[in-house]
């Protein structure tokens, strides 16, 4: 599932339903929610969007961070961290690199500039 948490008051363009839009055009298969309170974006730490999580059947998380390692254009892509770490987990093995620094723009909170970011994040290595 995907969740929106973005404010639509501080960037108009990445309110929900312009991101439904973008969901129907990009024909993703997954849920699309919506967390208008911010609080799950909060309580998961995320910092970007898109931002993955993974977890296993105990919801045991098990790898967070981007997608690939060049989401602007696909076709100079290098690596795909998220579909390794699925492939990884379904053929039984451990993730082998459970946490990636997420590539995206910034979640867009409430009451903030459109760039700022919660003072606990970090670059990750």
């Amino acid at each position: 599932m995907a969740i929106n948490s973005n404010s639509k008051n501080t960037y108009p363009e990445d309110d929900f339903p312009h991101m439904v839009a973008r969901m129907k055009e990009k024909r993703f298969p997954w849920l699309y929610l919506r967390d208008e309170s911010q609080k799950v974006a909060l309580a998961y730490g995320a910092l970007r969007t898109p931002h993955f999580y993974v977890f296993d059947r105990s919801r045991k998380l098990i790898y967070t961070g981007r997608g690939v390692d060049t989401p602007r254009d696909t076709s100079k892509m290098t690596v795909n961290d998220l579909e390794n770490a699925l492939r990884e987990h379904l053929a039984g093995k451990p993730v082998s690199k459970p946490m990636t620094n997420p590539i995206g723009c910034n979640v867009k909170w409430e009451g903030k500039d459109q760039h700022w970011m919660p003072a606990d994040t970090c670059d990750l290595v």
